[in-house]
């Protein structure tokens, strides 16, 4: 039953219902309770059901999972979400840089904190999250290697016979190799010599791509054409749902096993320089950008070519200048600047030999 009430002061019934429907209003406005509510109630019954909504990839929900049960919830699970403060924020963060962990690894831990924490505030129960932007730590910007078209032939012209075709692809597509290793022969069309991006193998099973514009048309020339012939004639496999590269039983390929026992020999033997986490097969696809945008200038072909969804990404993480275009970039300022001069100034060598020392 509900309580009654008695109004008093009021001309009637609508008055009444005026105050009833103010009432309602405040109570749905009103903050849940939260006076038991912990980190790890909030992550249980708001993070985890907000990333299926979400339908987050299932690699990176585990990347999250490794991090709160390493991490964030030994050190702040059991405080309520209330109590949180920046500080308790700042000594997670200092513990893992003296742990040894990269300036980059604690900056996505604070992209994951905040996002915890934004859902949190999203939904009235804290009104402000403890996680600052100051918080992140600063990351250093390094140069991503990349092969030269030289070194492409060369690799693609070592690895064994067997997986010849999937180096040559990863080298002509740009493709992630998730995806390459998801391609079934109905996503190939050699008639019209186009490959359709639309899955990637994770954990041995196809799920969507890593983003909307991940899927993708791409178009192959000639050269590829004739190693996608010549891998369907001589595969067991060669059914619509087959995948196109394949064990023998027609199982998909390991990534890890490719990159250990193929692509990581193939480099020291023609002693081109690597290191495990940055001359992985992504380095075919780092490579392929930078060719691509160094002989079009175009950058939305690229961002195309690799499925971005911002061309930002495609500018500042997979593009590259080799040392011919950083030279081409300084005679042209000199010539610009020196005019008729720039001719001579090469052959003068220090052009300003004859002035008094100072």
């Amino acid at each position: 039953m509900h309580k009654s009430e008695t109004l008093e002061n009021l001309s009637g019934k609508k008055a009444a219902r005026a105050v009833l429907d103010q009432r309602i209003r405040e109570s749905q406005n009103r903050p849940i309770e939260t006076t038991d509510l912990t980190v790890q109630h909030l992550v249980d019954a708001l993070w985890r059901p907000y990333l299926d909504r979400k339908q987050v990839k299932p690699s990176t929900k585990r990347s999250y999972d490794c991090e709160l049960r390493a991490h964030i919830l030994p050190t702040l699970g059991s405080i309520n979400i209330k109590d949180v403060a920046p500080l308790h924020i700042e000594k997670m963060l200092q513990s893992r840089l003296a742990g040894g962990s990269s300036p980059k690894t604690v900056r996505n831990l604070v992209g994951l904190l905040q996002s915890i924490f934004s859902l949190a505030v999203d939904n009235d129960l804290i009104p402000r999250s403890p996680v600052r932007d100051r918080h992140k730590p600063r990351v250093p910007r390094h140069e991503k290697p990349v092969w030269s078209a030289e070194q492409l032939k060369r690799i693609v012209d070592s690895v064994p016979r067997t997986h010849r075709a999937l180096f040559q692809c990863a080298m002509l597509t740009g493709a992630r190799l998730g995806e390459l290793l998801g391609i079934q022969w109905k996503n190939i069309t050699l008639e019209s010599q186009t490959l359709e991006i639309r899955q990637a193998l994770w954990e041995g099973k196809l799920v969507a791509p890593k983003t909307e514009g991940s899927v993708r048309v791409i178009y192959f020339g000639p050269s590829l054409l004739a190693a996608l012939m010549a891998q369907r004639q001589n595969s067991n496999h060669g059914g619509l749902d087959d995948f196109v590269f394949c064990k023998d039983d027609g199982s998909p390929l390991n990534p890890d096993v490719l990159r250990r026992d193929v692509l990581y020999p193939t480099l020291d033997r023609l002693g081109i320089a690597r290191s495990s986490r940055a001359a992985g097969f992504h380095t075919f696809r780092h490579s392929a950008a930078t060719i691509v945008n160094q002989k079009t200038g175009n950058l939305k072909l690229v961002q195309k070519l690799l499925g971005h969804s911002n061309l930002s990404t495609t500018a500042d993480v997979y593009t590259h200048t080799s040392a011919d275009a950083d030279r081409s970039a300084a005679l042209a300022l000199e010539e610009a600047i020196f005019g008729d001069l720039f001719q001579v100034v090469p052959r003068l060598g220090t052009w300003n030999k004859n002035a008094a020392p100072n």
